[in-house]
């Protein structure tokens, strides 16, 4: 019976892997307004703590997709570290141009599939930078006008306790290099 039982299993976990679930594997930024966001976060929204100090925020790599073609939805990535303060809440962030600008993740369905949703504030500590950042953490910008490779959009990300953080984002199709120190 246990020869008969294996290689049953082994057959069904391979068929089970040969298939794909078409929209979660074709969903592409434009189709996921039709799904069913439930907000989610990373942060607990506990008061920040106040030593002070305004918070001075550095964003650094901000880059932005080019549009996919025939797409109006792309998506957008930065690096927020805190040189001043002790913490501070990304709440909001806005493009020119935008019609819209979401603070989305990735989380993980009962099914075990990747969906996109919005996320609430994002912190930011001393610590612990805030990345988005492909497969993470990222901005929904929507109604752009087609940015393409070369292309700049400048916008601002709003801080909890810092305000308004001016950022320009380079449209590449790729992520830049982090900078090494010589």
């Amino acid at each position: 019976m246990k020869t008969t039982i294996f290689p049953c299993l082994l057959a069904l976990a391979l068929v089970a892997c040969g298939e794909t679930d078409t929209h979660v594997v074709e969903m592409s930024a434009a189709d996921h307004d039709g799904m069913d966001h439930a907000l989610s976060t990373t942060d607990d929204g506990a008061p920040l703590a106040d030593d002070g100090v305004m918070p001075v925020i550095d964003v650094r790599l901000a880059w932005m997709r080019p549009h996919p073609q025939g797409r109006d939805v792309t998506a957008a990535y930065f690096v927020a570290g805190l040189s001043d303060g002790q913490a501070d809440r990304l709440v909001e962030a806005r493009i020119d141009g935008a019609e819209r600008v979401e603070l989305h993740g990735h989380t993980m369905d009962d099914q075990g599939m990747m969906r996109m949703r919005p996320v609430g504030p994002q912190r930011v500590a001393a610590e612990t930078p805030l990345v988005f950042a492909p497969g993470g953490l990222h901005l929904m910008v929507h109604g752009l006008a087609a940015a393409a490779e070369g292309d700049t959009a400048t916008g601002v990300l709003v801080f909890e306790r810092a305000g308004e953080v001016p950022v320009v984002f380079a449209v590449q199709a790729a992520a830049p290099a982090e900078p090494t120190e010589h």
